[in-house]
Formats: C-alpha cells, structure tokens, sequence
C-alpha cells in the first residue's frame, strides 16, 4: 500500500505536470470509485488544478476555491500522467481529461489493479464527511509535531502495541507496515511493547527515528517493493535501504541475528530480537 512517502512522491511527480491545467472532463470507466459528491456530473468540467497537497495516505488536488478531488490509493492505485491520448487498459478506472496553456491536451489516467482505491469529487467543506480524512493525526514531518505530542497520543492507546498503535491513522498520519517496522528497528524499541510505556526519551528518539526514515525514503521517491510507482512510471528505491521489512530470516545488519517475525494488528512485523529486546 503507497504510504507517506509514496503518496508524496506521486504530488510532487505530479504537480509541475499539471498545475495550472483547466479540467476538460472526469470520465468514470468504473462505477463505484469515483464518489461525486457535488450533485452535479459536470461540475469539474473548466476548473483550474490549483494546487496539489497530502494529507496522511490522501493525496487532495485543489479545483480552485470551491471544489476538491481527493484520492485514496489504497492498495494498488496508481496515477499515470499522459501527453497523448491514453489506450485504455483492464484496470482503468477513470480518466481525466486537462489542457495546459503550454503544453495543450494532457490526460491522468486512475489505475487499480485490486479496485481498493477511492477518488471523491467535492465542495471544501464536505472533505470532514470522509472519515478516514477527517480523523487523522498529525504529519510526521510537521516541524511543530513534538516528541511530547506523540508520547501523549500514543498514551491514549496505552494498552495496545506500538505496532498496532502507529499503524492506527489517528496517532500520526501515514504510516503505514513498512515504515512502522523501519521506523521501531532505527528506534530499537520492540513491535509488542505497550504504546503507554514509552518514557520522554523514547519518545524523542522514535520521533526523530521515524522523521529520518520517512525523509530518506521520500528523497528516495519510495518503496518499490511490488507495484508502486510514480505519476511518470518511475519506480522508487527505497527498498534497497529496508533493514527489516521483507527480510525475515535474514541477518540482522547491525548484530547479525536472524530477523524475526510475528503478526501484530494483523499485519506481518519483522523486528531484531537482540537490537529491539522486549
């Protein structure tokens, strides 16, 4: 699933290509993943993209002051950004026609092989109707997020794991297995511990574990371990700096003990044993 550092990479592959375009027409190719909550089929139709921001695992596309688009990859969703004329092929879900000043037409092409993802078509003041958008945490890599905030968000959630906890949206936004998992190795704070019993410090150091890891897999466009890639179908390359992730069984690259595994939130939790006691 494209987390926090993929979903920004995608905003900024993005932005360059088509802000400032005016909007010819969304053509939904599938029912039931665009929801257009404005009423009208049209209402997108000469609308400017003024601007392209993130919000935790949702990527919004402002259509000047009175509407939104907002989109949600979940699993499988990709954008793919065209200078011709796209042929349609299984999986297309929606396309977007647009015309740059510049450049004329242009087209973004929505993609979801597993149809998890979710595009929504509103007015500024129904995005609190999403729910998953509206109850969100704080960026990770907000300046003014403080490792105090964190420790006392993730006491709220006192009795369940650090995996499970991070993983809930509403602590921080955008974290998703991957970079929870690289996030508590750098830390060397255990998956199972209990999210109420970190002290100040450990608090301190997972926050500035979790901002280094996110920085560095965003400078490095993401992680490309199955599917994702960018607007431009540029792969990431993160993966090639996972400690933990997809390496069960596999040496430890600080200690040299076999990685282990357990499943925590329903997720798969890859961890040290020695560099990440209980």
């Amino acid at each position: 699933m494209p987390e926090l550092p993929e979903v920004e990479t995608v905003r900024i592959s993005l932005e360059p290509l088509i802000l400032g375009a005016r909007i010819l027409e969304i053509r939904e190719l599938t029912a039931g993943v665009l929801y257009n909550w404005t009423g009208h089929p049209e209402a997108a139709s000469g609308s400017t993209v003024t601007g392209l921001r993130r919000r935790g695992k949702y990527l919004l596309l402002d259509l000047g002051p009175d509407l939104l688009l907002i989109a949600h990859l979940r699993m499988t969703g990709q954008f793919k950004y065209k200078d011709q004329p796209p042929a349609m092929v299984k999986h297309d879900h929606i396309v977007i026609s647009l015309e740059k000043p510049e450049s004329g037409r242009i087209w973004l092409v929505f993609h979801d092989t597993r149809r998890f993802g979710r595009i929504w078509l509103l007015r500024p003041d129904q995005a609190s109707q999403i729910a998953g958008l509206a109850s969100l945490g704080p960026e990770p890599l907000d300046p003014e997020l403080d490792s105090e905030t964190l420790r006392l968000r993730l006491a709220r959630h006192s009795r369940t794991n650090l995996k499970a906890a991070l993983l809930s949206q509403t602590v921080v936004a955008g974290l998703g297995n991957i970079y929870v998992d690289e996030t508590l190795f750098l830390s060397g704070i255990n998956p199972q511990r209990l999210s109420g019993s970190l002290s100040s410090q450990e608090a301190e150091n997972l926050l500035a574990c979790m901002q280094k890891i996110l920085r560095a897999a965003v400078n490095a466009r993401g992680t490309s371990v199955k599917d994702y890639v960018d607007a431009l179908n540029v792969r990431g390359s993160f993966q090639y700096q996972l400690q933990v992730y997809g390496r069960t069984g596999q040496p430890c690259t600080q200690c040299g003990t076999p990685l282990a595994k357990t499943r925590l939130a329903g997720r798969t939790t890859v961890f040290c044993p020695n560099c990440q006691p209980v």
